[in-house]
């Protein structure tokens, strides 16, 4: 198998302002078979899915019930997270763009060699 490339499978990352809904969870379905389909057939798979913590909308949202952005996005995503077992998807990596490893992705996306010594450091 080592002439296999490795296979890298995202979702879109939905904004926390709304809960989720049916379209995202085909979207992330689907997402998972494909990533079950290429592990079966020998590839090492990095499935990503998680959330989009940052925006205008976010900010009013978190306005509208009385809390702080931060920890408005923090029970949001929790929402989100439970899709996961829900809906028995398989190993997804979970990105939240408040997390600090997203954080230095988006530093470091026009450097690839920074991005990789970020990565190798978390």
């Amino acid at each position: 198998m080592a002439d296999k490339k490795p296979v890298y499978i995202t979702t879109t990352l939905p904004y926390v302002n709304a809960k989720p809904h049916i379209g995202f969870a085909m979207e992330i379905i689907r997402a998972d078979v494909m990533a079950r389909w290429k592990r079966a057939q020998g590839f090492e798979v990095f499935f990503n899915t998680g959330t989009d913590e940052r925006g205008a909308k976010i900010f009013e949202a978190a306005r509208k019930v009385g809390q702080k952005p931060q920890v408005y996005v923090n029970e949001a995503a929790k929402k989100f997270q439970a899709l996961i077992p829900l809906l028995n998807l398989s190993e997804p990596n979970f990105i939240r763009t408040t997390d600090s490893l997203a954080q230095k992705m988006a530093t470091f996306t026009k450097n690839p060699t920074k991005l990789n010594i970020a990565l190798a450091a978390n």
